[in-house]
């Protein structure tokens, strides 16, 4: 049934069907987790976005008559209605049907919903099981007369208009937010637990803070973690959760602990990974001073590109602008998102570097950067240090930031933008003049050195010479090497005119590129790299550590 569902129509609305492997784990977790005892009639269970009825695909003979099998789509609730008949199963737009009603009296049969549910949840002696993998769809609008559901369109439901209308802002655009709004008006002060595969973005994503804040706020009780490969049709590779919610207790996540068991696309229980809520206002994002942006500057798209043509385009730097510092996002997701230009960065997510906040945006890069990103930590923020850092740190992360591949700062010369001419100095360059005057230059480079000052990070390197470490000395070391091989071979083997390179403070971006091979430096910057991570852990920038098991960790 799954693959015989138009796979684009899926991707619109958001919908991927639980595989029955997880789905059967899910169901021994909520049995593990609540004392169900169906066979007393005291419990239901409803799944509000059912699909072909995957979830229910292992529950027991004596549950059905006590389940309530609803879905958007006619088709999947008759399918349901044929493989589930001792169940209630039928078809149900939860974010839409009955909403006027939530929470008011309304005369019998008055509602869309079947007559048995609309008085099983006036029976106060129930108690209910939410078992649910809702859409992850994110849009605007929502065409509900449309035989093409556009995912530009799912959105706009009455459910929506509530949380807009309470102030929720962006969360109200996402389809799962919507569902977890309805359910808990729907069974506010009722004996209930959610059971829900999602993924772990509302636990831990500065998005999803008006959720925790207004109305997410209760007990976690166990769950697991998979890849969203194991859903078919999905390419993309995050974790997906299973986590069981105690509905009647009413807790803030940030003073929990969320404790995952870890499964692999076996379903073998592989370790373990625990999540921490925290407050936005201790996302890393939030740790640097963003000087105000108010002279113009061309704008880059990339280290060489001028980006004039763009209509939403940033082209403001601040005083003492040393470079721009583009760092989109909070979690792993974004970390490709994190680098240095030498020009403002053309859209949104991006900071001026000023010798107020060099070292830290140093820092904050290679703690961006660094760490490995996987599927298990798509959504892990990264959150402000804990502990005071080091001065062999802060240097380390300098030299390590200098000489990264993401450090995409050029040296380019009379950029014509808007009408006028611009110049843009490579103001991480990292060696003092007095030292490369002694190096074999080009002839037109030393004729430059006259008229030429030191660039910001060269003099901040050696201001804080005493504080860098032996690993970082070794990387500059190797770096040094290879700007003076790039300026020896200059003449013969450098393709100027293509990396734009005009003056003797070339940019790292230009170096590297020019070059075939680096030389010593890949391996002392790994040496360096080794040092820095595990400190990353220490000092609080990743509060998560996953623990593998021992005999499955070479397997990772």
């Amino acid at each position: 049934m799954d693959r015989m569902t138009k796979e684009d129509l899926r991707r619109r609305t958001g919908e991927f069907y639980t595989p029955l492997p997880f789905a059967e784990k899910a169901i021994e977790y909520l049995s593990r987790t609540i004392d169900i005892d169906w066979r007393s009639g005291n419990f239901r269970l409803w799944d509000m976005a059912a699909g072909s009825g995957n979830l229910e695909d292992q529950l027991p003979a004596e549950a059905l008559p006590f389940c309530y099998i609803s879905t958007l789509n006619p088709d999947d609730a008759a399918y349901c209605q044929k493989i589930y008949p001792d169940a209630t199963c039928f078809q149900y737009d939860y974010l839409n049907d009955d909403v006027d009603f939530l929470g008011k009296p309304c005369a019998t049969g008055s509602l869309k919903m079947p007559e048995n549910l609309a008085a099983d949840l006036q029976n106060p002696k129930l108690k209910w099981i939410i078992f649910i993998n809702p859409p992850y769809a994110t849009a605007n609008n929502y065409a509900r007369d449309k035989s093409q559901i556009d995912k530009d369109e799912v959105s706009f439901t009455k459910i929506q208009a509530l949380m807009t209308e309470a102030g929720m802002g962006e969360v109200s655009r996402e389809l799962f937010s919507q569902f977890l709004y309805r359910i808990s008006l729907e069974f506010k002060n009722r004996k209930a637990w959610l059971g829900m595969f999602s993924k772990l973005k509302y636990i831990i994503s500065t998005n999803d803070q008006t959720l925790r804040d207004n109305f997410f706020k209760y007990k976690y009780e166990s769950g697991f973690v998979f890849s969203s490969k194991s859903f078919d049709g999905c390419k993309a590779n995050f974790p997906v959760g299973f986590l069981i919610w105690n509905l009647a207790e009413n807790i803030p996540l940030e003073s929990q602990s969320v404790a995952l068991d870890i499964f692999n696309e076996g379903v073998f229980k592989i370790g373990t990974k625990t999540l921490q809520a925290e407050k936005r206002e201790e996302f890393l994002s939030k740790w640097i001073n963003r000087p105000p942006a108010t002279k113009i500057f061309p704008p880059l798209s990339s280290a060489l590109t001028v980006a004039a043509q763009n209509k939403d385009r940033r082209d403001r730097i601040a005083e003492n602008f040393l470079a721009s510092f583009m760092c989109n996002g909070n979690d792993f997701m974004h970390q490709n998102r994190a680098a240095f230009l030498s020009g403002p960065y053309v859209s949104a997510g991006a900071m001026s570097i000023t010798p107020e906040n060099f070292a830290q945006c140093m820092v904050v890069h290679m703690v961006r950067r660094l760490p490995k990103a996987t599927w298990l930590n798509d959504r892990d923020q990264f959150m402000q240090p804990t502990k005071t850092l080091p001065a062999e740190f802060i240097s380390d992360a300098v030299v390590w930031s200098l000489f990264a591949a993401s450090n995409q700062t050029a040296s380019l010369r009379d950029v014509l933008y808007e009408g006028k001419i611009y110049q843009m100095p490579n103001n991480l360059y990292p060696w003092l003049l007095s030292e490369i005057k002694t190096w074999r230059l080009p002839e037109k480079f030393s004729e430059q050195l006259s008229a030429a000052q030191d660039r910001y990070a060269a003099l901040w390197l050696a201001e804080h010479s005493a504080e860098i470490s032996s690993e970082a000395a070794a990387v500059l070391s190797a770096g040094k090497e290879v700007y003076q091989k790039f300026y020896a071979y200059f003449e013969l083997k450098v393709d100027a005119a293509r990396w734009k390179i005009t003056d003797w403070d070339a940019g790292w971006y230009q170096v590297r590129m020019s070059l075939e091979k680096l030389d010593n430096l890949p391996a002392a910057f790994k040496v360096l790299s080794e040092k820095l991570l595990p400190q990353i852990y220490e000092l609080g920038f990743l509060r998560d550590e996953v623990k593998y098991f021992e005999e499955d960790f070479d397997e990772q």
